[in-house]
């Protein structure tokens, strides 16, 4: 088994920031500011799915772009590489992702899981190059990483590489 050192605290451990739209007197700029959003993206059911909710967004509050989460080591995705990338670019679109898994993990592992109920196999889709691995993945295993270790206690994560 192959054990990288120190790397499962740096993405535990990993720092947030956030852009945040901010309107000024020629129109609306954006601004990076330090920790976790105080305001995230809201979701609505949507059928089976999940779709952004723009109509819960607070008024007047600053609205959400990007959040940002750095790892001094880097993330899994780049480990191979010889510069790993330190930060996971999450737009609500990553977001939406974590909180599909994130509901099929409350249904599982709640106080009545019910004897029926399995997970359904999730695939993430998209255009080759887009940040899917880095971004989805990368902010999954944070998650993941977060998660009430009594109710998870072992994350795994696997990946391949094209070679």
């Amino acid at each position: 088994m192959y054990v990288l050192e120190g790397f499962y605290e740096s993405v535990y451990n990993a720092r947030w920031h956030h852009v945040v739209e901010v309107p000024d007197g020629e129109g609306t700029g954006m601004e990076v500011r330090e920790g976790k959003s105080p305001q995230s993206w809201t979701y609505r059911a949507a059928g089976e799915f999940l779709e952004k909710n723009d109509g819960e967004e607070q008024s007047g509050a600053l609205r959400p772009r990007l959040m940002v989460l750095t790892s001094g080591k880097g993330w899994p995705y780049s480990w191979e590489e010889d510069e790993s990338t330190p930060d996971c670019y999450v737009n609500c679109e990553v977001d939406r992702v974590w909180q599909i898994v994130r509901n099929d993990l409350t249904e599982l592992l709640g106080p009545d899981p019910g004897a029926d109920f399995r997970p359904e196999r999730r695939v993430l889709i998209g255009t080759p190059g887009i940040g899917k691995s880095l971004a989805a993945g990368s902010y999954l295993l944070y998650q993941l990483l977060q998660y009430d270790a009594e109710q998870l206690p072992m994350v795994a994560y696997v990946f391949a590489g094209r070679k």
